[in-house]
């Protein structure tokens, strides 16, 4: 029975927010790859972008989101600020 499968309103939202992080990640991976010899300054400033972005993303998260995709989510701008 397919039904067992289907996607709650809270998977389509969490999607919805996946989705639109990795649009960002999409972005700041083009924007570093549109010349063949980027500058430090530019990637770093790229970079810095992504992070911000993806900060001020995590803390507009509605409160009702998953732990799962909140937990995910914080993982990846923390991983992103260790380099």
């Amino acid at each position: 029975d397919l039904h067992n499968n289907e996607l709650t309103v809270q998977d389509w939202d969490a999607i919805v927010i996946v989705s639109d992080w990795l649009l960002n990640f999409r972005s700041a991976t083009s924007q570093m790859s549109t010349t063949s010899r980027p500058m430090l300054s530019s990637i770093h400033s790229t970079f810095r972008g992504l992070q911000k972005t993806l900060k001020d993303k995590l803390s507009s998260l509605p409160q009702d989101s998953p732990p799962e995709l909140v937990e995910a989510l914080t993982n990846t701008h923390r991983k992103l600020s260790d380099y």
